[in-house]
């Protein structure tokens, strides 16, 4: 039952891969990741704009506030400039980056699916931006950007932050980029969850 039990808690090839093309695509991630950096994005979002496909996801975001305005939520965007798409075995094509991210346990968001909290990736503020760091502690993703005292505070008062990973789209549109976070959620091109924020 032990050896079950630690089968069951490793990582799972996503989209039903084999591991050799896992182990390939961790490699081509890696490869990536010391040649390229991250856009980081960071806005607070109404839960209702981006969460509005899950009720659950609302609810996970924070408390309605007393005068019913929209649920605040501090969302963290680490967005490599460039995807790296790689075949498996059987022919399927991915995007290695955030392959990687969900094979290292960031889970995919999908549209229909409800946020996970993960306590195991953190999101830490450096001098020029955030950070975004896997269970074993190291440096999965960093982006340079300003970080507004407002989403600090809303990061603090929720005592978590939507951490987001993946590639969105090339169109162009004003800032904030929900509308392509959105996109990318519902192509299966991202990975988040919600996790803590460490200052």
């Amino acid at each position: 039952m032990g050896s079950s039990d630690a089968r069951d808690s490793r990582p799972k090839p996503a989209y039903g891969r084999d591991e050799i093309s896992d182990a390939w695509m961790l490699a081509v991630a890696d490869t990536a990741t010391a040649r390229l950096r991250e856009r980081l994005h960071v806005w607070l979002d109404s839960g209702e704009t981006l969460l509005g496909r899950s009720s659950a996801d609302r609810e996970q975001a924070a408390e309605p506030s007393p005068d019913g305005s929209p649920t605040v939520v501090a969302v963290a965007w680490f967005e490599p400039v460039a995807g790296e798409m790689v075949q498996t075995l059987a022919g399927m094509q991915c995007e290695a980056q955030v392959e990687s991210a969900v094979l290292m346990g960031l889970p995919r968001w999908l549209a229909a699916t409800a946020l996970p909290e993960s306590a195991r990736w953190v999101v830490r503020v450096h001098p020029m931006g955030l950070a975004l760091h896997d269970p074993t502690g190291q440096t999965f993703a960093r982006g340079v950007a300003e970080i507004p005292p407002e989403w600090t505070t809303a990061a603090i008062a929720h005592d978590k932050v939507l951490a987001v990973y993946g590639v969105g789209d090339e169109r162009q549109e004003p800032p904030p980029p929900s509308r392509r976070l959105r996109r990318a959620r519902d192509r299966g091109a991202v990975a988040a969850a919600w996790v803590p924020l460490q200052i």
